[in-house]
């Protein structure tokens, strides 16, 4: 009786993890659908929120956290091209997000990659005063990205589309780019591990790349 009363225990538990596992991934697709139809602010920032509710509901996730900063990073650059003081607020929402992410995976590559990437949204704000700055800290940020996973295409893809953007006499321009999307190509070719990863960047590579090769 007491075995009996055990496995039961035992079979209660993993059935209430199964499901609260099957109820956090079913959320995780639905908000993950919702974000890829995003097109305007509006809709980046309620796929922002609805990451951010999932977060609260699993503290133990960095991906919900991951996806609210990624939405608001979405948002802001939009914003920068309209209102860029409302796109700075933005950037610092996607900020305080990924931190409660890096708080969770200090050692995840996706991480480091969006933050180099939120680096990359304050320096569109003013390039000509804060690109000396922070660019050393975008650079170094990638490489920790590349490091922690080699296999991750968005570390070269982004070290490609800030390279791009730099002035040539600064070691930028298409011709050093290339590479990097190259690299970048050749890696988002392999199959991603596990569903609810990200998968961000693959058809903007294809473009910056396209367009790197004609210069």
């Amino acid at each position: 009786m007491k075995n009996f009363v055990c496995l039961f225990a035992a079979l209660f538990v993993s059935f209430a993890a199964f499901s609260q596992n099957a109820k956090y991934t079913g959320a995780m697709t639905k908000a993950i659908t919702e974000l890829d139809s995003a097109k305007t602010i509006a809709q980046h920032l309620e796929a922002a929120n609805s990451f951010a509710r999932i977060a609260s509901a699993e503290p133990k996730e960095w991906l919900p956290d991951y996806y609210a900063a990624f939405n608001l990073l979405s948002a802001a650059f939009m914003q920068l091209k309209e209102t860029p003081a409302k796109a700075l607020e933005t950037i610092d929402a996607a900020q305080a997000n990924l931190d409660k992410a890096l708080a969770i995976a200090p050692n995840e590559s996706e991480i480091v990659v969006l933050q180099a990437y939120i680096l990359i949204a304050r320096v569109s704000e003013n390039p000509m005063v804060k690109g000396q700055e922070l660019s050393p800290q975008v650079f170094a940020l990638l490489g920790k990205a590349a490091a922690l996973n080699p296999q991750n295409p968005r570390a070269p893809f982004l070290q490609g589309t800030y390279t791009m953007n730099m002035p040539e006499f600064y070691g930028g321009g298409a011709a050093k780019a290339k590479p990097y999307f190259e690299k970048a190509a050749t890696l988002f070719e392999q199959p991603v591990s596990g569903n609810l990863m990200p998968r961000w960047g693959k058809e903007a590579n294809a473009y910056f790349l396209e367009q790197a090769s004609k210069k």
